[in-house]
């Protein structure tokens, strides 16, 4: 699903709990709060697939040279030995 989607689904949920005591007039407390809830989570999911689609692009738009795999590993190794003789 896509972010918009998430914020679509969540519309129409508050806007089910809004009119749910117009529906329901006894006892749509429990199912209103119910939907808010799921509205919510549904605006979390939405703001994470933002988030995670601006951290993929930032990265794709990162025109640093890149490391090869035993670069890392060398830099890795370093600094590990790096704390490890700084907790010593």
């Amino acid at each position: 699903m896509t972010a918009a989607t998430h914020y679509e689904n969540a519309n129409f949920l508050r806007e089910l709990a809004e009119s749910l005591p117009r529906i329901l007039p006894s006892g749509s407390t429990a199912q209103a709060d119910f939907l808010q809830r799921l509205a919510n989570e549904e605006l979390a999911q939405a703001e994470h697939d933002e988030w995670v689609r601006a951290k993929v692009a930032a990265a794709r738009a990162d025109k640093r040279p890149g490391l090869t795999t035993e670069q890392l590993r060398a830099q890795l190794q370093t600094r590990y030995q790096e704390l490890h003789d700084a907790a010593l």
